[in-house]
């Protein structure tokens, strides 16, 4: 891999050359998009630093699907104003390519934090089925049982103790 891994740190794939295809701009020699360029990379590395912090600090959900939301956004501008400015800025296309990685994966954090679901807080999903249930003989009678004082729960009622000491 080239550059750091999206979402791992900075944003930091290689800028515009500057004196591109379009020639030297400005006093410094930068093509004119290279201020663009890097606001938005400015911009998606600040909400990248955001989101990081809400995992770090195990914010709620609701917020935290805010912050990988605004953070897809800004990968996501990044990567269309890449792709649509390569070539007039000198962008090389393997920076293009990483973006758009990137987003597809932050895209789809974004949607995980956002998805209902246990995350820790709130009910979660039933319990998964005890080994009678699946088995399908959580309602077959224990031998010798005649509907005594005791509840017959099912055949494998051995395997939570001894059936001597019942």
């Amino acid at each position: 891999m080239g550059a750091a891994p999206m979402g791992a740190g900075p944003m930091t794939p290689v800028p515009p050359r500057a004196g591109g295809p379009g020639g030297p701009a400005g006093a410094g020699g930068a093509p004119p998009c290279m201020e663009e360029f890097t606001k938005l990379q400015a911009e998606t590395d600040k909400r990248g630093k955001a989101a990081k912090a809400g995992v770090e600090k195990k914010v709620p959900r609701e917020e935290l699907c805010k912050l990988f939301t605004g953070f897809a956004t800004a990968i996501g501008n990044w990567a269309k104003y890449v792709r649509q400015n390569a070539a007039s800025c000198g962008i090389p296309a393997n920076v293009a390519d990483q973006l758009k990685t990137g987003h597809a994966n932050i895209s789809k954090t974004a949607k995980q934090a956002c998805a209902a679901g246990p995350v820790g807080a709130g009910p979660g999903p039933a319990a998964p089925p005890s080994l009678s249930e699946a088995l399908g003989t959580a309602r077959a009678p224990v031998a010798g049982s005649t509907g005594g004082s005791r509840p017959s729960t099912g055949t494998f009622d051995t395997l939570t103790g001894s059936s001597l000491a019942r």
